[in-house]
């Protein structure tokens, strides 16, 4: 299992001394290729003082005088700066010469050479890369010398990527034009980092698909790794945990989802509404979320992928799923099939104020799936093909949520009207995309 230091280290707490064995199991450096990369960060880490070895087990030591930990932000010029995670720390300078090969993004270790002044920022030295943030680049293909680089497009990352050897054909034709590359190996003293075209996007990227760019960018991954395949392919029942869920199959319940009803894609059905009265008279409505975690094994390969993906990436039409579809299909919140749930209850009363609330496991049985426009025609009495109570539920949930707006704004809150066209973020910020 691939491991960054970053993650050995979190293994290390209040100097407390650790011994090898328990970190192999932790980071599941069980094969030959991943224990002698153990060792190596082990005595690496030692060499440099991060960590000290005591009969035969390592500690960490702090020493925050003359380390820093901080994430990269590099100009195009060639200089970055440290950036802390605590607020009202300073940012740390570090010269190009001073980078030892990390890049713009990635997490490291930085010693200070020089205090601060009221001027001037403290400045330091990358001694340690503890996380690579970038595992792939958007760049153009030129040929040098006989051999074919890439040429990433930020500018703020300043190297070149010797592409290894493919077909000559294939990469002749992609001089000159964007592709995605696949960072195989980063720099390594002298030798500069050696990356693999996985995708020619086009000439240039007026003519590269927008989503495609967007994919690469950002390295979202755009097929599942056939171990992951095979795991979901495999049938699989949730524990035997009914008895421990409150039993909800016999309630009303809706799930309501943009689009024609019989087109969402099972994925996308994850949560599901009821609405029944409580004995003091009181309105409850139930938030239904797919348990998912119940059909999924813990560490398992399909596990370990959606740890790595963390959530469904919707790019226009095309969605970028967390789950595989087979394993999307057992746990969604399909009509007319039992499902585990996790869910929650909110009292309200006929003005939309919380009384209380709670969570529960559950066992769910959806009724009906419906599209907006269908609840809009249901609701405007459109329609007649659903049953009656269908109707009244709707209606009462437009009337709940009327109150519940009611109380929001009594508390502060406001509603933004914001235009309907593509917005532009900073791909610094918390939201960027671009």
């Amino acid at each position: 299992m691939e491991f960054s230091i970053a993650t050995l280290l979190a293994n290390f707490e209040d100097e407390k001394l650790v011994a090898p064995k328990i970190l192999e199991k932790k980071l599941g450096a069980t094969e030959n290729g991943s224990l002698r990369k153990l060792q190596i960060a082990l005595g690496a880490l030692e060499r440099i003082g991060i960590l000290v070895k005591d009969r035969g087990r390592y500690k960490r030591v702090y020493d925050k005088q003359s380390f820093v930990e901080g994430k990269l932000r590099c100009s195009s010029k060639g200089f970055c700066f440290a950036i802390q995670d605590a607020e009202d720390t300073e940012d740390i300078y570090i010269r190009e010469s001073n980078l030892s090969t990390a890049w713009n993004g990635d997490r490291v270790l930085v010693k200070i050479l020089k205090e601060g002044s009221r001027r001037r920022s403290p400045e330091g030295e990358v001694q340690l890369i503890l996380d690579r943030a970038i595992t792939s680049v958007l760049g153009r293909v030129k040929r040098a010398n006989g051999d074919y680089k890439a040429v990433p497009l930020d500018d703020r990352l300043l190297f070149e990527l010797d592409i290894k050897s493919q077909e000559a054909q294939n990469l002749e034709e992609a001089v000159d034009h964007l592709v995605h590359v696949e960072i195989l190996r980063y720099p390594l003293g002298q030798h500069p980092p050696i990356g693999r075209v996985t995708q020619v996007l086009g000439s240039n990227a007026e003519e590269a698909a927008d989503t495609e760019i967007v994919r690469c960018k950002h390295n979202l991954p755009k097929e599942f790794p056939p171990e992951v395949l095979a795991a979901a392919a495999q049938e699989m029942s949730p524990p035997g945990s009914e008895g421990k869920r409150l039993d909800l199959r016999q309630l009303l319940t809706i799930t309501i989802k943009p689009g024609a009803s019989k087109d969402s894609r099972p994925e996308t059905l994850d949560d599901a509404l009821s609405l029944d009265r409580t004995e003091a008279g009181y309105w409850r409505v139930g938030v239904h979320i797919a348990d998912v975690a119940e059909y999924v094994l813990p560490d398992d390969y399909i596990d370990q992928e959606a740890s790595k993906r963390g959530a469904s990436v919707y790019l226009g039409e095309k969605v970028l799923p967390m789950l595989p579809e087979a394993v999307a299909a057992r746990c969604s919140l399909v009509p007319e099939a039992d499902r585990l749930a996790v869910s929650v209850f909110l009292t309200l009363d006929s003005d939309g104020q919380l009384i209380e609330f709670e969570f529960q496991p559950t066992i769910v049985r959806v009724n009906y799936q419906l599209s907006y426009q269908q609840v809009r025609e249901i609701i405007n009495k459109e329609t007649k093909s659903f049953p009656r109570k269908v109707a009244e539920t709707l209606s009462e949930l437009l009337l709940l949520t009327q109150g519940l707006r009611e109380q929001r704004l009594k508390r502060g809150s406001f509603d933004l009207n914001l235009p309907d066209k593509k917005i532009h973020y900073d791909d610094e910020g918390t939201l960027g995309l671009w």
